[in-house]
């Protein structure tokens, strides 16, 4: 297997992305399964805990079309759900938001692809976001591959990720981001102007996700540990840019982190309000958030290798 060369890997991506996968209006096929602690419920209520934004009458509408089904059959107004029942249902034709194509390839060779992620774009199909993710967009650009994602980012943010071309790849460099040897760096602009040159957390992360689907510190939690180093200060604009490094990987650990410090990263609108997330869903309708997976250091193929992605220009012109 030869490495991709740049001008096929951007025409790929070109093609397949202008217009964007999801710009084309499509149903969803929902395949659902029951959880033990939802036996008992009707199926409406049951639908109602799952999708606590939906209402009664857009259940009511698929099982009068009978576009609801359990267990391959239609659902009924008096349907009771039990443990290990399969539901499925399909949504209205619907477009996908927008998010950004401009995914650029950093190095390729026979057994691993690094590409610039931009922002937003989501790792994976989750909510609104099915087509309109990386992993679908590769896999419609590069669809003689099976890549597989060694570890990942948040929506909003840019930067480095690794995709391995096969399965001991794959083994070799995940261990390295599971056993921490794997060092990541990341640059955040933050708000307010840090005292100290270097400082350093180790607030823990509490397990469970909040009401709308973030972290918050919790005594309790997990160990997290992340060492800050200020790059240059915009006295200005009440604004730090941060050489960043987590030695722990926690879901959103940078930003919670940074948050609790009092020095919440620009655009980060959901840990800078505690509040926030009890009134809005995860959303990535913007590139608003300044953080960046600059760098990575990791051992491949028996020898030392560091990768950097070039810095988003937002940072030079905040």
């Amino acid at each position: 297997m030869s490495a991709i060369s740049t001008t096929y890997f951007n025409q790929q991506i070109k093609a397949i992305t202008e217009p964007l996968p999801g710009a084309v209006a499509y149903p969803t096929q929902y395949k659902l399964p029951v959880k033990k602690k939802y036996e008992g419920l009707n199926i409406i209520d049951f639908f109602l805990e799952l999708v606590p934004r939906s209402n009664k009458d857009i259940w009511l509408e698929k099982i009068q079309n009978q576009t609801l089904l359990i267990n391959g059959k239609p659902a009924t107004t008096s349907t009771i759900v039990k443990g290990g029942d399969i539901t499925q249902h399909t949504s209205e034709p619907k477009t996908e938001p927008w998010v950004n194509n401009k995914i650029d390839l950093l190095f390729s060779d026979e057994n691993i692809i690094i590409i610039n992620k931009p922002a937003p774009l989501p790792m994976h199909p989750s909510g609104r976001f099915n087509k309109n993710s990386l992993t679908e967009i590769l896999k419609l650009a590069l669809p003689e591959e099976d890549l597989k994602i060694i570890h990942r980012l948040d929506a909003n943010t840019t930067g480095i990720v690794i995709l391995a071309r096969n399965k001991e790849i794959v083994k070799s460099i995940g261990e390295q981001f599971e056993n921490k040897s794997a060092q990541k760096t990341y640059l955040a602009l933050v708000e307010g102007i840090p005292k100290k040159d270097s400082f350093n957390t180790n607030t823990k992360i509490g397990i469970q996700k909040t009401a709308g689907g973030g972290r918050a510190s919790s005594n309790h939690g997990i160990e997290a540990y992340t060492e800050f180093k200020v790059l240059e200060r915009y006295p200005n604009k009440n604004t730090t840019l941060l050489e960043v490094i987590p030695y722990t990987g926690r879901t959103n650990q940078i930003r919670l982190h940074l948050a609790d410090l009092n020095h919440p990263i620009v655009g980060d609108y959901g840990y800078k309000d505690i509040n926030y997330f009890k009134n809005n869903p995860l959303t990535y309708d913007t590139d608003c958030l300044f953080l960046h997976a600059w760098k990575l250091s990791f051992t491949y193929q028996n020898e030392p290798f560091l990768i950097e992605a070039p810095i988003p220009s937002k940072f030079n012109n905040h």
